[in-house]
């Protein structure tokens, strides 16, 4: 939707209602910046981050650990 559409229906806001229109814009300007998505790469750093990951130190030590 167009900013300009947007901006003719807060015209029709009722002057008593801007402080919560603000505010409402206010939480979703702020759940767009929390909720961000993630690629591929900023998943795989959470995950090790959060200890997900699992190091072998050879091919047959993974191997070991796959039996």
């Amino acid at each position: 939707m167009p900013y300009a559409a947007v901006a003719e229906k807060l015209k029709s806001v009722p002057d008593c209602y801007m402080e919560e229109v603000s505010e409402f814009i206010d939480f979703l300007l702020f759940r767009s910046r929390e909720e961000a998505p993630k690629n591929g790469l900023d998943e795989a750093i959470a995950e090790v981050e959060r200890g997900e990951v699992e190091v072998y130190h050879s091919f047959d030590d993974f191997k070991a650990a796959m039996a």
